[in-house]
């Protein structure tokens, strides 16, 4: 609903040391409540999608919020998507439909806690279906992909085994899960490499250290 975003435009100029940065424009997307974005692509009109969470819902608790702009960050549409409970969007990609796939996590819907959360939305940002992945604690999905099969990959973290372990999730066309794989760490990020296999990057707990991680898989 447009008439709940204050988007100010600013054109802003600041000079550095070594050389002088221009800031074309800056966007402010704001409810009346808190507001946070995770995740933007450019879109193939030139425009911008991006998404996150407001916390002004009707329903209680925050919502995911995906916002399409023009070229310049004016907001052409935007939508809440959300329960009673929070919910909100950490990934997203323009798919070759000209839609937009979503990976987050949701709290009112699918099972007990937090859950993997994964739409798929038309060109106006309308839901064309959802899924939830989860067990009995909590899970999250922070990295999401349309891969070359036309189906979606998706990395982030699940309590449901032990403590916290990178969670993969490899789906159909419509969100229906092939298979998944746990690994140890948390997962932040997944990409189809070249050789059809996928690279996964986050982090694990060496000795009470946190070190980058990177995995290779088929």
């Amino acid at each position: 609903d447009l008439d709940m975003v204050r988007y100010i435009p600013l054109l802003l100029v600041i000079g550095l040391a070594w050389g002088q940065v221009d800031i074309l424009w800056t966007q402010t997307f704001s409810s009346s409540s808190d507001d946070n974005g995770y995740s933007v692509q450019q879109t193939l009109d030139g425009g911008y999608i991006l998404t996150g969470y407001t916390s002004y819902s009707e329903n209680g608790g925050k919502d995911l919020w995906l916002i399409k702009t023009d070229l310049n960050g004016d907001a052409i549409w935007t939508h809440e998507m959300g329960g009673s409970a929070d919910d909100g969007g950490n990934s997203l990609q323009q798919t070759t439909d000209g839609g937009y796939i979503i990976a987050g996590f949701t709290h009112s819907y699918g099972s007990y806690g937090r859950n993997t959360w994964l739409i798929k939305t038309n060109s106006q940002g309308n839901i064309e279906w959802n899924q939830t992945y989860g067990g009995n604690e909590n899970q999250h999905g922070y990295s999401v992909q349309q891969t070359i099969d036309g189906s979606y990959i998706i990395v982030g973290y699940t309590t449901s085994y032990s403590q916290t372990d990178i969670w993969l999730i490899k789906t159909d066309s419509l969100g229906q899960e092939q298979w998944n794989k746990i690994f140890v760490g948390e997962g932040n990020s997944v990409e189809q490499t070249n050789d059809g296999g996928y690279i996964i990057t986050g982090s694990e707990n060496f000795w009470n250290n946190w070190d980058i991680l990177l995995i290779k898989i088929d």
